[in-house]
């Protein structure tokens, strides 16, 4: 109870600060335009008030300015400060320290330099800062390292140029493939999500085809290309394994309300330094496909088939996710969604892993809670080995606060660890996934969440991960 309360404090002072920044916001936009939107009186205010009010403080014309203060040079920052509180983390209420509550602030600066339309150079550096509540025996806080987590160059053949060739490292979340392609530093949590990659991209003649080539090498060391200020040991690990591979993606949107996707992806996993680790080589092959019916209603399907050979075992595992869509378009914005996810579970053959690999997905895009379970894999938010229909909503019930809720009762098509000690002989239900989600979006500077999450266990598990396990984070992101 200590600790909830001095969470909800935290939130509480978070959301007060919040509030003087976007009253100074909105005090420093009314210096621009009257009330009233009388543009004489607006113009004899400004004139009395001129050296005052020539440049206000906070304004976005002011920001702007700030951000871009030559042509050819841009640049922006953003803080984001989180307080979490997790309880039952593996689901055993009997663990040495079952709870875990704590602080994350990470401070973010980035610089554009575009000298010609052809070419450009970007660059960001990240800091984090932790501070530990929970257990009592880490209380205190943490100072992180600086690492680059986005050092790449933009060559294309001028503005309207067919092609670009973006090389160094980058996100590559713009893909569009959140089920397989988000985060390339899967052992580092939120703080980074980079590839050291390069992609080509190219818009066909037809405006409507687009093909996207990637070619990545990503380390599993936090050193191994460009060394962290102030390393941290602990944290050196970014991934398992080191990988080297390709993705090929064609997208097209020559058919009304329709986009067709093709996927294929190709790894070589070395062999790692951790007991999580990987090796051998996949592909993945994924085609999708999203249809707007009208105004209301859409839909979306993609699957995934997967073959190889991975730790000394052939491969073949399979996927596939699929959504419908019905938008009310009321003045609450609110939506309802009904969709279907299988991920192939490895049954424990000697020569077959049916396991389903989930490539670069390992991300909280299902639950928050399992960014810190290690009960199947030891990998974080390994969603392999999954059966599970799920159901959502969302609105704006008040302006610029929207509201989510989602449920999703999961199963297991396997049970290749039957008998560990934390999975049952013959169980199959993982369990009852409750999500809810605020969101409250001031402007584009400043944006804030509250997301709470509960995991009630099924019989997949035994008496030693039977327990509630529960999720609450407090946000804000403030954005220059």
């Amino acid at each position: 109870m200590k600790n909830i309360n001095r969470s909800i404090s935290y939130i509480l002072g978070v959301l007060i600060f919040v509030q003087l920044i976007s009253q100074e916001l909105a005090a420093a936009d009314t210096e621009l335009v009257s009330p009233s939107g009388n543009a004489q009186q607006a113009e004899e205010i400004a004139e009395e008030d001129s050296i005052q009010r020539k440049t206000p403080i906070l304004s976005e014309e002011w920001i702007q300015k700030t951000k871009n203060p030559l042509p050819w040079l841009s640049w922006g920052a953003d803080l984001r400060a989180r307080e979490e509180y997790i309880s039952n983390t593996q689901q055993n209420s009997s663990a040495q320290y079952p709870d875990n509550n704590h602080q994350r602030y990470r401070f973010r600066v980035w610089g554009k330099i575009s000298p010609t339309d052809y070419f450009s150079f970007q660059a960001r550096a990240t800091y984090v800062f932790r501070y530990f509540l929970d257990p009592e025996s880490s209380e205190g806080g943490e100072s992180g390292e600086i690492l680059l987590d986005n050092l790449f160059f933009d060559l294309s053949a001028g503005k309207e140029s067919p092609w670009k060739l973006r090389v160094g490292r980058q996100e590559l979340s713009s893909l569009g493939v959140l089920w397989f392609i988000q985060d390339g530093t899967t052992k580092d949590g939120s703080r980074t999500t980079f590839f050291d990659a390069a992609r080509f991209t190219y818009n066909f003649p037809n405006e409507k085809t687009t093909l996207d080539a990637v070619y990545l090498y990503q380390s599993d060391r936090s050193d191994a290309w460009l060394p962290p200020l102030g390393m941290q040991e602990s944290r050196k690990y970014l991934s398992e394994q080191d990988v080297q591979g390709g993705i090929l993606l064609l997208r097209d949107k020559s058919i009304q309300n329709t986009v067709l996707e093709g996927l294929v992806v190709y790894r070589h996993l070395y062999p790692g330094d951790l007991d999580a680790s990987i090796y051998g080589d996949d592909v993945t092959v994924r085609p999708k496909v999203s249809y707007k019916l009208n105004d209301n209603w859409s839909f979306e399907a993609e699957m995934a088939g997967q073959f190889g050979r991975r730790n000394d075992r052939d491969v073949l595992a399979g996927g596939a996710l699929t959504r419908a869509i019905y938008s009310f378009n009321d003045k609450y914005k609110s939506s309802v969604w009904l969709g279907f996810e299988y991920l192939s579970g490895d049954r424990g053959g000697e020569d077959i892993d049916n396991g389903m690999d989930i490539l670069w997905g390992h991300y909280p895009r299902i639950s928050d809670i399992a960014a810190y379970q290690r009960l199947e894999s030891g990998r974080s938010c390994d969603y392999t080995n999954l059966v599970s229909p799920f159901i959502g909503y969302s609105a704006y019930p008040i302006d610029k606060l929207r509201l989510e809720l989602g449920y999703r009762p999961m199963f297991a098509p396997a049970n290749p660890l039957a008998g560990d000690g934390i999975h049952t002989e013959d169980g199959s239900f993982k369990g009852h996934l409750l999500q809810t989600k605020f969101e409250y979006n001031i402007n584009k500077h400043i944006q804030t969440h509250l997301v709470l999450e509960s995991i009630i266990p099924g019989d997949y598990y035994t008496d030693l991960a039977d327990d509630v396990a529960f999720f609450l984070r407090a946000q804000v992101m403030l954005t220059w």
